[in-house]
């Protein structure tokens, strides 16, 4: 960075933030890269790797000469060649902020936060430097048996969110979303062409799981089903399918529009033996033991109150009934602060 220091009262009022911000920037940059490791779940190399980005900052205080060429303004000078030398130092970690002697002192850095050292050069000596490490996140151990619990204007503001999401999936599957939908995510999933051959279009279409229930086990006729957030039906249709006309599908799902979806391509079928439900997958309404196996696709990770909703699948099912689940997994815990971030959940 570069800020002209020949008026000394705009310097004295612009130093005595600049240290913080070059920590808040820092801190920024940190959090963010957080927040994507956290709400990716792309597999491509880029978004599997976000987390591997680090980020250094060499901070000097100087002299520079300024020159002009075509558009762009270029420093040059022995304290821009010391900034260049920098960059090539000896710390051994892969993120920090370092800073000279001069831009310690200028920036007034408080102590604690840094370690000094001393770098050596050729060309331009030995350079004494201050360098800062960021913390390791803390993360604190969930309790097995317990979870906050979210302030439930959070959680209505959060489903009120998500609805409006699958809203537009069922409403205008062809806008385009930061997830795959339809018919290329379903062969993606590996979900066979012999399940969708004659379901209506409209379920395929705004069908938008993240897994496939189906391939950890084929359900058998005359099974009682629950899907768990079941969209436009594209699962419910499957099942219904499976079970056949000795068994009994329930779809549950808090979005109207997707629910609609689903009766009416159910009632095209003439599929008597499905029953889409409105409800929350922590409040399902169903009867205890009732289901041989729970479906759920995509739907958990959405879900605020997790173990709510495994308590009521554990409720649901019969003493020998079976989970069969596709959805979204992280390998850390979840800061606190991301687990109030509304972008993260519906975003």
């Amino acid at each position: 960075m570069y800020c002209d220091k020949s008026d000394e009262q705009t310097w004295l009022a612009y130093k005595e933030n600049l240290g913080e911000k070059i920590l808040q920037f820092f801190r920024i940059f940190s959090n963010k890269v957080g927040q994507l490791t956290l709400a990716s779940f792309c597999k491509c190399t880029a978004c599997t790797n976000v987390e591997q980005l680090k980020l250094k900052i060499v901070v000097h205080s100087g002299r520079a000469v300024l020159y002009q060429i075509g558009n762009f303004i270029e420093l040059s000078g022995p304290d821009v060649i010391v900034v260049h030398r920098l960059l090539k130092n000896s710390v051994l970690s892969d993120e920090y902020i370092l800073l000279t002697e001069s831009a310690y002192a200028d920036l007034a850095f408080p102590d604690e936060l840094v370690e000094r050292s001393r770098e050596r050069y050729d060309d331009v000596g030995t350079i004494e430097t201050y360098v800062y490490f960021p913390p390791e996140p803390e993360y604190s151990t969930p309790d097995p048996d317990a979870q906050a619990a979210l302030p439930t204007i959070f959680v209505e503001t959060l489903r009120s969110e998500i609805r409006a999401e699958y809203t537009e999936v069922a409403t205008a599957p062809e806008k385009g979303f930061h997830f795959h939908t339809g018919r290329p995510l379903a062969r993606l999933l590996g979900y066979h062409d012999k399940w969708l051959l004659g379901l209506p279009e409209r379920s395929i279409e705004s069908f938008a799981g993240t897994g496939n229930p189906f391939s950890l086990g084929r359900l058998r006729p005359g099974e009682r089903i629950v899907d768990v957030g079941c969209g436009a039906g594209l699962d419910s249709l499957i099942a219904a399918r499976m079970v056949g006309p000795t068994g009994r599908v329930i779809g549950v799902d808090m979005t109207p529009a997707m629910r609609e979806k689903a009766r009416t391509s159910a009632a095209d079928l003439g599929l008597d033996n499905l029953e889409i439900r409105e409800g929350y997958a922590e409040e399902l309404p169903i009867p205890d033991e009732w289901a041989d196996v729970i479906i759920s696709n995509g739907v958990v990770n959405l879900c605020p109150d997790k173990q709510a909703v495994f308590r009521e699948m554990y409720r649901v099912l019969k003493p020998d009934g079976r989970l069969q689940i596709g959805d979204i997994l992280v390998q850390k815990p979840v800061p606190e602060a991301a687990k109030l971030d509304i972008d993260l959940w519906a975003g």
